[in-house]
């Protein structure tokens, strides 16, 4: 394991002298998280000297995997973005460092500094009650919405994110990302299920226009939230995983988010508003009129997206290039995201009629 490995921390504390410009750099403790199913994430505390002066700073590091959800990777524009926002007040982690270098820590990686505060588990408690405490979704849940808002305004252009390719006005967004999954769904290799096939050919039938283009995260739900506790209030710290950012439809991240894949079961979006409050907060914080045929193409699309994500794994776990077994328990899940799948196309009018 890279945590025990005397020679990674030796590349990682040159690497990060050079950065720092330090005399020193010691790797006080490091452990590798196995909460993410995509990139390899290390989080570490290291002694930085200058001179006669030693401090102590906390990171994370994220590393390119050999095989993954997302994959194939490439870590660069999800650190450009974050690398851009780190001067912002939109609360994402500050991001100074990226290498290809292998000769760092064998694949690209790049390092954040690490936020306060932890990240809920996508569960219910054990009173079914969910992660939160009326006390914490009351303070979190309006935070939640204002900083979605607040990434929504943020200006790209000025950013200089348009590295990230804008879609354009009209159907182009919701038009390139319905042939992203389609295209990750066919590269999976694996059988399309009706209700797969009957998806895509309403989502084919029911593309929605959008003339604003924002910065979208692509993944913004519970589990990429970090937070900061008290007991009885919450304070959102940082939003984690960027690892599908793109410029799009912001309605995109509102419906991921609402999604009844992140209510950890509770009836709340995310587990911290009912999801028409959810709707309506954001168009009062944004200044945006929701629109409920956007949104449903959104809703839909969000149940598509997952299962290619999960045949992506399962396809990795089958080919023998990661050794991941919560990938392979994605073919155990998959029957139950399908049959929700199926009737949220029969709650919308019956598939691509």
């Amino acid at each position: 394991m890279p945590t025990d490995d005397p020679a990674f921390h030796e590349r990682l504390e040159r690497f990060l002298a050079t950065q720092l410009r330090a005399d020193r750099v010691r790797i006080v403790t490091l452990s590798r998280s196995t909460e993410g199913f995509s990139q390899e994430t290390f989080s570490f505390d290291v002694e930085v000297t200058h001179g006669a002066t030693a401090t102590t700073q906390g990171y994370v590091a994220k590393r390119e995997p050999v095989a993954g959800l997302l994959e194939p990777y490439d870590l660069e524009p999800e650190f450009r973005v974050l690398h851009a926002l780190s001067d912002h007040p939109f609360p994402s982690p500050p991001t100074p460092w990226f290498t290809r270098d292998p000769a760092v820590l064998d694949r690209p990686f790049y390092v954040m500094q690490r936020l306060a505060g932890e990240v809920p588990i996508l569960a219910p408690s054990a009173d079914g009650s969910g992660p939160f405490t009326d006390g914490e979704r009351t303070t979190l849940g309006p935070a939640i919405v204002r900083a979605l808002a607040d990434l929504h305004a943020v200006d790209w252009r000025g950013a200089g994110l348009e590295f990230l390719g804008a879609p354009g006005p009209g159907r182009a967004a919701a038009t390139r990302e319905l042939a992203r999954w389609e295209t990750r769904l066919a590269q999976s290799g694996l059988p399309a299920d009706p209700a797969i096939t009957a998806a895509v050919l309403w989502l084919r039938a029911h593309i929605p226009s959008c003339d604003e283009t924002t910065l979208v995260h692509g993944d913004y739900r519970l589990g990429n939230f970090l937070v900061d506790r008290d007991g009885t209030r919450a304070a959102l710290t940082g939003v984690l995983d960027w690892e599908m950012v793109h410029l799009g439809d912001p309605l995109e991240d509102l419906a991921w988010c609402a999604s009844p894949l992140w209510r950890a079961g509770t009836e709340y979006a995310s587990a911290l508003l009912p999801p028409d409050d959810l709707t309506a907060a954001y168009a009062a914080a944004s200044g945006r009129t929701v629109d409920p045929d956007r949104m449903r193409f959104y809703e839909v699309l969000t149940l598509v997206k997952m299962i290619a994500i999960m045949q992506t794994g399962i396809r990795a776990f089958n080919d023998g290039r990661t050794s991941d077994l919560r990938m392979a328990i994605f073919d155990h899940q998959l029957p139950f995201l399908l049959l929700v799948l199926a009737m949220t196309l029969d709650f919308f009018g019956g598939g691509a009629a």
